[in-house]
């Protein structure tokens, strides 16, 4: 007995089933998460994450107001 089914649509778009959403109550689901899907041990993980945006990006680059050369960096060391 399965305990779900999904239909693959155009674009190779596959919708959860609403059961699976519920067992990832606690993580935000929207149309920025991600479905990693691994296979371990003859068994398929699902795995959740957000999108890393270009904020996200930029607010882990700490600023602290001076001037650098990314050339200076990356190739004078």
């Amino acid at each position: 007995m399965s305990l779900a089914s999904s239909k693959l649509y155009g674009n190779d778009e596959l919708h959860l089933p609403k059961i699976i959403k519920e067992e990832f109550k606690q993580f935000p689901i929207d149309e920025n998460t991600i479905f990693e899907w691994d296979i371990k041990d003859d068994e398929i993980i699902l795995t959740p994450r957000q999108k890393v945006t270009l904020d996200d990006v930029f607010g882990m680059i700490d600023d602290d107001g001076e001037d650098w050369n990314v050339d200076e960096l990356v190739y004078d060391g």
